[in-house]
């Protein structure tokens, strides 16, 4: 479980939910006191919880937390991959080749290379399960933005691959795509909550609305499901075109 200290987080609450189903979590964050925390948070709820420091992008990340789940709990079923953010944000003609580039690799590589090394590991073994953390913003044309989208949008299309091609093996690969989710990112939280006043279901998203399709995507009652991505927004995906006269007021 990539990105899963910060409180809160949509990483923390996919962790904290899948313990709560009874499986066993590795929890992993840059920061060695807020991985301490969330370990001994779960811990104190009864939880079976290892933690892994570090950052998901560093080559040395996917051994390390593959390892942690196979020493520690004696094989791999799931994989969520939370890693993602726009190390660019601006007009797109200010766009250079390091910014898109970057934007790439911090949404995709980290997810990818768990992947691989968690079938080096067994993953198939069971039946295994993956969930990547896509985005809403997939769906929008934000010019501030565009490394952004075209890292996510490139993801989903990765997920989908990665479906079909393990497929054979047992193994199912699934996304969420959030929309603005209350979080402890702030900055961007401020503009979720004027956002949320109009969305289709007017209501907020939580990290546990998210945390919630993780789950079924890795549980059995999707034994079928594969190579999709399942929206959660609040309906954010739905807006767009002209206002219909028999909209709710």
């Amino acid at each position: 479980m990539t990105g899963s200290t910060s409180d809160p987080s949509i990483g923390r609450a996919c962790a904290l939910r899948l313990a709560q189903e009874g499986a066993s979590i590795v929890v992993n964050g840059r920061s060695a006191e807020a991985v301490a925390e969330t370990e001994k948070a779960l811990m104190n709820d009864g939880h079976n919880v290892v933690g892994v420091v570090g950052s998901a992008d560093d080559d040395d990340a996917p051994a390390r937390l593959v390892d942690a789940a196979v020493s520690n709990f004696g094989r791999i079923d799931h994989l969520v991959n939370t890693v993602g953010g726009s190390p660019f944000i601006g007009p797109p003609l200010e766009l250079d080749r390091d910014g898109l580039l970057a934007a790439v690799a911090l949404n995709i590589w980290p997810g990818v290379a768990l992947i691989q090394e968690a079938m080096r590991h067994g993953l198939a073994d069971g039946g295994g399960s993956v969930v990547n953390i896509s985005s809403g913003t997939v769906h929008k044309t934000t010019p501030s933005m565009v490394s952004y989208k075209a890292a996510k949008s490139a993801l989903d299309a990765v997920t989908k691959t990665f479906a079909r091609d393990l497929g054979p093996m047992g193994v199912r690969v699934n996304g969420v795509a959030p929309g603005l989710t209350r979080t402890s990112a702030r900055a961007i939280w401020d503009y979720g909550e004027a956002e949320a006043k109009v969305s289709v279901l007017r209501s907020v998203t939580e990290a546990d609305d998210i945390a919630g399709a993780v789950v079924y995507l890795l549980s059995d009652d999707a034994r079928q499901v594969t190579g999709v991505i399942i929206d959660v927004d609040g309906g954010n995906h739905l807006l767009g075109g002209g206002t219909s006269p028999y909209a709710a007021k």
